[in-house]
């Protein structure tokens, strides 16, 4: 089994399965119409990208770049998810504590690399960082997502819970294991499947993205239809100075409401008549 699943091999293929992805969202992102913080999340499967493949090269490159860079783009790569979640639902990004936490990682995975080296050490680092930003990702999808998808995402919301306890469980079990890890290449059976549900979970995240994307599309699709009926139905107009009630029961002048729910710009003349009427006007 330790052969069928290589290490070396999970690790590329997962950075190679980011960077299809990032391909297909940057061809949603030219083609299709996105919002605020898509962006984000392009960037973010990047970064995911170079963070594994960097890390298939190790023993290869150097650690600086095989564990502390390539690791803290993996950590980067759920900041920006974040980021454009935020973004997204229309909110301000928690910039502050990304400041924090980011630097405090490089630190961390310094310090475990080259002044305590342990992979013990440094597994248990990514996990608690990695667990603190799904939670972060959960407040997001909880809280401010539905102001503009008012339809609760609940196949995502659990998916994150899963998300975060799953780091959460490594953690735990790590303590109770009887041999510790001291190479990345030559990790234990559970490792090698953490990685393969690494691969399959940021499929699902990515794929989730790009759904509530098109989800916000569809609902301002049914909105405009709304307007549509609107329009084609019966408007009250005042029979004196022609403005017009809306469908929360103000009036509005004819050319702001028609501005308002149709695609219309209004420029302003005289017809004959009302020029032959102010002609006269002014004649007397």
């Amino acid at each position: 089994m330790q052969n069928i699943l290589d290490m070396r091999t999970l690790i590329f293929v997962s950075g190679v399965t980011s960077l299809i992805l990032f391909a297909c969202m940057i061809y949603i992102r030219r083609k299709q119409k996105t919002y605020d913080g898509f962006l984000f999340w392009v960037f973010a499967s990047l970064c995911n990208a170079a963070g594994m493949l960097l890390l298939s090269q190790r023993d290869i490159l150097p650690d600086f770049f095989t564990i502390v860079t390539g690791n803290t783009l993996l950590i980067y790569s759920i900041v920006l998810i974040n980021t454009g979640l935020s973004r997204f639902s229309g909110m301000r990004p928690h910039v502050k504590i990304y400041l924090l936490l980011v630097p405090l990682f490089i630190v961390f995975y310094f310090y475990f690399t080259y002044i305590l080296p342990s992979l013990t050490f440094r597994f248990l680092v990514f996990s608690a960082f990695q667990t603190l930003l799904c939670v972060i990702m959960i407040i997001i999808v909880r809280r401010d997502l539905p102001r503009v998808l008012p339809q609760r995402n609940y196949v995502l919301f659990w998916f994150l819970i899963l998300a975060t306890a799953w780091p959460l469980l490594k953690i735990i079990t790590s303590f109770f294991e009887s041999e510790k890890t001291t190479d990345l290449m030559k990790s234990s059976f559970s490792h090698q499947l953490t990685f393969l549900g690494s691969i399959t979970a940021y499929i699902v995240l990515n794929i989730s993205l790009i759904i509530i994307n098109f989800q916000r599309v569809e609902l301002e699709l049914i909105d405009a239809k709304d307007e549509i009926r609107t329009l084609a139905g019966l408007i009250p107009i005042c029979a004196t100075c022609k403005k017009i009630r809306d469908d929360k029961g103000s009036w509005n002048q004819l050319e702001a409401y028609l501005s308002e729910h149709a695609d219309m710009k209004f420029t302003h003349g005289m017809c004959p008549e009302c020029m032959q009427k102010m002609s006269s006007m002014k004649s007397k």
